[in-house]
C-alpha cells in the first residue's frame, strides 16, 4: 500500500460573507447539478470567491494538500455552492486537481436530502473520476472528514458532561420487525440486538429509557448506503440512502469494531437491516456530518443485551 503524506491548511471551515453565514440551504437539483460542473475557477489559489452564472463559489479554508510516495502532489479545494436568484445555500463543491500536469475534476457535493437521482451522478463522477485521476475518492473523503463537512466533531473534553442518546424521532425495531419512535419505548418492550458473534438477530428486553431534558443537545448524522448502489448508480437508478442521527460520543458497531459517532469516517462500514428480509446487510458510510441541528430532547434505551437497532442500524447500548 502506498504510504500517504498529508500536509494541511486550515482544518475548519470559514464562511466569508455575512450573507452566506444566513442563507437559506436547500438540496441541488439535478439541472443544477451538471450546471454547476462546468463551473471555471480561473486561479485556485487566488479566487476565493467566485460568481459564475448563476452560481457563487465561496471557498472554505485553505487547499487539503496530499503528497503520495508516488511523488504526484494531489490537492483538494472545497467551497460552498450557493445559487444567485435567492442565495440558498446548495452544499458544498469540490475542485481535485494534480498541479504538475494541470489535470482537475470539479463537481458538487449533495447534501443528504438531494434527490436520488443527483445521488447517482456524484457516484458516477467519483467512480469514472476515480478511474481517470488516481486518489481522487481518498483525498475528497479525507477532506471532507477534517473540514467537518465530513466529519463530526472531536470528543467531549475531559470533565465535560457527555450524553449517548437519539433523538424523539429514532426508530427502534421492535423485535416482531416493526418499528416505534423512542420516545415511545417503556421498559418491558421487545426490540431487536444484533450479534456481533453469529452475526444474528436476537431478541432483547428493554430494561429502561433513559430521558435527558431541557438542554440543547447536538446532533451527528451519518449517511449510508447500500455498496451494490455504487456499482449501478447512474441517472436512471432509484436508490436511496438511510441516515442515522445521535449524540457525538453514542457508540455504534462497525465492521472493525464499535466507535462513537464522531470516529466513524466516510468509507466505514456498519450494519444495516434490510426491511424486507429482515437480514443486516453492510452499509458504507457516504457523508458524516456534526451539529446537523439542535434537539431539546434526547433519549437511550437501556436492554439486557450489547446492541440495539436504530433507524435499522446497529447501535451499541450505553
Amino acid at each position: 500500500m502506498k504510504k500517504l503524506f498529508l500536509t494541511l491548511g486550515l482544518a475548519a471551515l470559514v464562511a466569508t460573507g455575512s450573507w452566506a453565514q444566513d442563507s437559506e440551504k436547500r438540496p441541488i437539483t439535478a439541472a443544477e447539478y451538471e450546471a454547476a460542473k462546468k463551473i471555471a475557477v480561473k486561479n485556485l489559489e487566488k479566487d476565493t470567491y467566485v460568481k459564475a452564472g448563476s452560481f457563487i463559489l465561496d471557498r472554505s479554508g485553505d487547499p487539503f494538500v496530499f503528497k503520495f510516495s508516488d511523488g504526484t502532489e494531489r490537492r483538494v479545494y472545497l467551497y460552498k455552492l450557493f445559487e444567485t436568484e435567492k442565495m440558498s445555500e446548495l452544499g458544498m463543491y469540490a475542485i481535485y486537481t494534480t498541479p504538475k500536469d494541470g489535470k482537475l475534476k470539479a463537481f458538487p457535493l449533495p447534501s443528504p436530502d438531494a434527490p436520488g437521482e443527483v445521488w447517482g451522478k456524484y457516484i458516477d463522477d467519483l467512480k469514472y473520476g476515480e478511474e481517470a485521476m488516481k486518489g481522487l475518492s481518498s483525498c475528497i473523503a479525507f477532506a471532507l472528514t477534517k473540514s467537518g463537512v465530513g466529519g463530526a466533531p472531536a470528543a467531549a473534553q475531559e470533565g465535560e458532561k457527555i450524553e449517548y442518546c437519539f433523538p424523539a424521532d429514532a426508530l427502534v425495531t421492535l423485535a416482531n420487525g416493526t418499528t416505534k419512535a423512542i420516545a415511545s419505548i417503556t421498559a418491558g418492550d421487545q426490540i431487536q440486538s444484533f450479534n456481533a458473534t453469529t452475526k444474528l438477530l436476537e431478541t432483547a428486553t428493554v430494561e429502561k429509557l433513559d430521558i435527558h431534558t431541557n438542554q440543547s443537545f447536538a446532533l451527528t448524522r451519518l449517511t449510508l448506503m447500500d455498496p451494490a448502489a455504487k456499482l449501478t448508480a447512474s441517472q436512471s437508478t432509484q436508490w436511496e440512502s438511510v441516515s442515522l442521527e445521535a449524540t457525538a460520543n453514542h457508540p455504534v458497531l462497525t465492521t472493525s469494531g464499535v466507535k462513537r459517532m464522531s470516529e466513524v469516517n466516510v468509507g466505514d462500514t456498519l450494519y444495516h437491516r434490510d426491511a424486507q428480509t429482515n437480514v443486516l446487510k453492510p452499509y458504507d458510510v457516504f457523508l458524516t456530518q456534526s451539529a446537523v441541528r439542535s434537539v431539546d430532547n434526547v433519549y437511550n434505551v437501556k436492554t439486557d443485551k450489547a446492541t440495539y437497532v436504530v433507524n435499522g442500524t446497529v447501535v451499541m447500548v450505553k
